[in-house]
């Protein structure tokens, strides 16, 4: 059996297909080891990395063609998996190092671990060194987020990128996050500077133990496209277990996220999304789980 089950959701056409077949690579190369379940919504094409071994694999889950959302697909993964450890993660995110999974086990020590500091490499930057990923070094010190691949493997600071630190202003969050405004290069010029900044740590990344997410009622189904299904996600399981943020933990602990373009505007979806967040939210965490898990039953 594997020691962990790695998540990983894709539909429509994102293009994170292009950097699927990495991503995969590079987690059947950890030093424990990990099967790879990606979601699909409908019979989509896809490329993925080629199996080691009985625990070492790639699996491919095709869910209905209208679970067009990463938290759906992700139930969907979740319910396929045989390890008792979930890793639930992105089909454009590759760990950094082989031990990536081990250092995690290590951090979480029975806990909830989410929040790996993240890189991003621009779109066509990555080069040889892609192939790779999993081997990527950073270069220099300091916190960055976007990055440039050099053909040795080592991935170095973009210049201009501007890293902030935001204070809590209220609500459960009490500590400082950090955000960050891409290079010039990476920025929509129409856009507004309020929709530009991105998170410089991988959100959506979550460690949790198998019997926990399925306590939790796994992600809300009501939630469409992209968008706080992760936020909702981690209100619930720091509800029942504690939750390690890797990015305050250890910011050694990181992974490498290859870029796409970002909508300019805040789309429907996003929007309603954000209205059933803030709505669950005021109702609390208990209430949150007992409809998601009463939605699981059905």
């Amino acid at each position: 059996m594997p020691d962990v089950s790695v998540v990983i959701p894709l539909y429509g056409e994102h293009r994170a297909r292009e950097s699927l077949l990495t991503v995969t690579t590079a987690w059947l190369a950890q030093d424990m080891p990990c099967e790879v379940v990606v979601a699909t919504a409908g019979d989509i094409p896809l490329s993925v990395a080629e199996d080691l071994d009985a625990d070492r694999r790639v699996r491919v889950v095709r869910a209905p063609d209208e679970a067009r959302a990463p938290g759906l697909l992700r139930n969907a993964g979740a319910a396929q998996a045989r390890s008792p450890l979930l890793y639930l993660t992105d089909a454009d995110v590759t760990p950094l190092g082989r031990d990536y999974l081990g250092r995690a086990l290590t951090l979480a020590a029975g806990r909830a671990l989410a929040q790996p500091w993240m890189h991003r490499i621009p779109s066509g930057a990555a080069g040889p060194a892609a192939e790779r990923a999993v081997d990527c070094t950073t270069a220099g010190r300091g916190l960055y987020c976007f990055v440039t691949a050099s053909p040795d493997g080592a991935l170095h600071a973009c210049e201009g990128e501007e890293l902030i630190w935001k204070r809590p202003s209220r609500g459960a969050v009490r500590y400082e996050t950090p955000r960050v405004l891409p290079p010039a290069s990476e920025r929509d010029p129409y856009a507004p500077r309020s929709l530009q900044w991105r998170a410089p740590y991988h959100w959506g990344g979550l460690l949790l133990q198998q019997r926990t997410f399925t306590e939790v009622g796994g992600y809300c189904p009501r939630y469409a496209g992209w968008g706080s299904e992760d936020d909702d996600l981690l209100v619930k399981v720091a509800a029942r277990t504690s939750v390690i943020r890797g990015w305050q933990a250890d910011r050694s602990w990181r992974c490498l996220h290859f870029e796409h373009p970002v909508p300019a505007t805040v789309t429907p979806d996003r929007r309603s999304n954000e209205a059933l967040y803030t709505e669950r939210l005021a109702a609390g965490p208990d209430a949150m789980i007992v409809q998601d898990r009463a939605g699981a039953d059905d």
